[in-house]
């Protein structure tokens, strides 16, 4: 597949600041650039902090809750964004944020980051791709936040009135994807803004754009840019996950979901297996895929007209994904190294045992998996 032109570097002293938007790879770009802060820093680039990303800064900005309001997600403190502030201000090179939660942000709030960060500095990059695409992988993000709504209700719940659903509020202030550009577009300029369409082009075509616009070579990018699958649940496990949720989310504090179910459960089976190819997808139906196409019409014509620099195809935002092939029916069971999975990475949270990589995870996997075959073999 084609790769995107080629990109001038942003200026020596400028502050490249990537606001998302959400499920378009952001985690794959933020995972190589932290993994490669080192090769980054001796390039003359900083990639501020120690952690994947910017989210804590973009939250406290945002000053918006993370977790559930009275069950113990809390608003981060908004010393957060100020240090961020502080770094970018100290530093004289090339600097790099992401964190799509900025693309959250209203356009008060836009222009005070623009401010803070060096309105003279700031260069936005907006990461983006067709709508229709996007909505399995957004429906299960929420998933991950204890959703108990079935994936086609929560469908009709954002396309019924968009911009005022109870079940996710932020949906449509992250995906109304040219009311983004356009807050971000009166806090910088559009001469400031570059978008690129992740639409029929390589995978690998948004890391080398990521490191000509730092003016680094692009292998230090790409060569990392499998560090995270992130890729999205099988009909069957976010069928699961929605029950789980439903069993258990009353019972739970927001710390203790995170762990077990967030980032035990969810996070083993997708980081810790491959999906067989003949498990059921999720299937969007026709009239989601439709009213999805006519919001990236309007979006698609609404950034033509913006004067942003757009890298790609924003023609491909207005396409109308084809009609999905697969079953509709409600999965009624789950793979057993999906189980596996999922439980050997609740078995490493209980231990107290770090599971943000989950490689302790995978290796309590695989030997269950080399258990259940040598009881298979005996029997």
């Amino acid at each position: 597949m084609p790769q995107f032109p080629d990109i001038e570097p942003i200026a020596p002293d400028g502050v490249l600041l990537h606001v998302g938007v959400h499920k378009t790879g952001t985690t794959a770009i933020q995972a190589a650039l932290a993994d490669a802060r080192p090769d980054l820093r001796a390039n003359g680039v900083t990639y501020p902090g120690k952690l994947q990303a910017q989210h804590r800064a973009a939250l406290a900005l945002l000053q918006r809750h993370w977790g559930w309001n009275t069950r113990g997600g809390s608003v981060l403190d908004r010393a957060h964004f100020d240090k961020l502030a502080r770094r970018v201000d100290r530093t004289k090179d090339r600097v790099v944020i992401s964190s799509e939660f900025f693309c959250e942000a209203d356009a008060e709030k836009a222009a005070h980051v623009a401010e803070s960060l060096g309105s003279g500095r700031v260069q936005i990059v907006v990461t983006l791709r067709n709508l229709g695409r996007l909505l399995p992988s957004s429906w299960q993000q929420y998933l991950k936040y204890g959703l108990t709504t079935p994936y086609e209700a929560w469908l009709t719940d954002i396309f019924q009135s968009p911009g005022s659903s109870k079940m996710s509020p932020t949906f449509w202030r992250r995906h109304d994807h040219a009311a983004v550009i356009d807050r971000w577009v009166s806090a910088v300029g559009a001469d400031r803004v570059t978008v690129l369409v992740l639409e029929d082009v390589d995978r690998s075509a948004v890391f080398v754009s990521f490191a000509q616009l730092l003016g680094i070579d692009p292998t230090i990018l790409t060569s990392r840019m499998d560090l995270t699958s992130n890729r999205s649940m099988t009909a069957a496990e976010a069928q699961f996950l929605m029950a789980l949720n439903a069993r258990v989310k009353k019972s739970m504090q927001w710390e203790e979901y995170v762990r077990y179910v967030r980032r035990g459960v969810a996070l083993g089976m997708v980081e810790g297996r491959t999906p067989g190819a003949d498990e059921q997808r999720l299937v969007t139906p026709d009239w989601a895929l439709d009213a999805a196409a006519e919001a990236g019409n309007r979006s698609a014509d609404a950034i033509t007209s913006s004067g942003v620099r757009v890298i790609g195809d924003v023609d491909a935002l207005r396409t109308r994904v084809p009609t999905e092939v697969g079953s509709t029916e409600v999965p009624t069971e789950l793979p057993i190294d999906a189980a596996v999975e999922a439980v050997t990475t609740v078995i490493t949270a209980a231990r107290g045992e770090d599971i943000s990589t989950v490689d302790q995870a995978k290796a309590l996997a695989r030997q269950v998996r080399r258990d259940l075959r040598r009881k298979k073999n005996h029997d």
